[in-house]
């Protein structure tokens, strides 16, 4: 997967999140990747934000060793090299809504909760499964169990009230740049000698 795998994954949900409310009859909803503003959103209300607020490296997931990668040139020859093992990011990413009416804010988050989690394997969005070549390209989201004090900590940080949000987590596979070439072994020569 190449550098703008995390923009594909934003607006590859976003555009879902957008689809599946039209199509429940939850109309006028704006599917946005901003940061929690009640003043900013006043324009765009009703709205749903996916927003990424957070990026760090799977330590679990790390892969270290260098692998093996055959391709072929602009005429046509094959050649090998050892591309630099992959960095593993997991996003992390705040769903909420804002809406008029309380009534309304609720319904939206809680068919975008659903919609989540009916598609949580995010390798299957069109959008995104040309990047998903290999197993090990599986981009999967999660809902993270966030505790109230993390919750009232994030809030803070954003200097915004507290309020009915989903924490989630999708992990993704950034290929390196980096390659080493390398040419195979061709031909061996032994030099035996006897000794008298």
């Amino acid at each position: 997967m190449n550098y703008n795998v995390i923009q594909l994954v934003t607006t590859s949900v976003l555009s879902l999140l957008k689809e599946d409310l039209k199509r429940n009859d939850i109309k006028g909803v704006n599917c946005l990747n901003r940061q929690p503003n009640a003043q900013n959103l006043a324009g765009e209300m009703p709205c749903c934000l996916f927003y990424l607020y957070g990026i760090s490296e799977n330590q679990e997931l790390k892969e270290r060793d260098p692998y093996q990668v055959r391709d072929k040139d602009a005429d046509g020859n094959t050649y090998e090299f050892l591309r630099e093992a992959p960095i593993k990011l997991d996003l992390n990413y705040l769903l909420c809504t804002y809406a008029e009416d309380i009534d309304m804010e609720q319904k939206i988050l809680g068919r975008c909760i659903l919609t989540l989690y009916d598609n949580s394997e995010l390798s299957r969005l069109d959008d995104l499964k040309k990047l998903a070549k290999h197993p090990s390209d599986r981009i999967g989201m999660r809902m993270l169990p966030i505790s109230r004090e993390e919750q009232v900590r994030f809030w803070s940080s954003l200097r915004e009230p507290m309020r009915p949000a989903a924490f989630y987590e999708v992990t993704v596979r950034m290929e390196s740049e980096r390659q080493r070439k390398f040419r195979r072994v061709e031909e061996r020569v032994l030099d035996i000698h006897q000794k008298e």
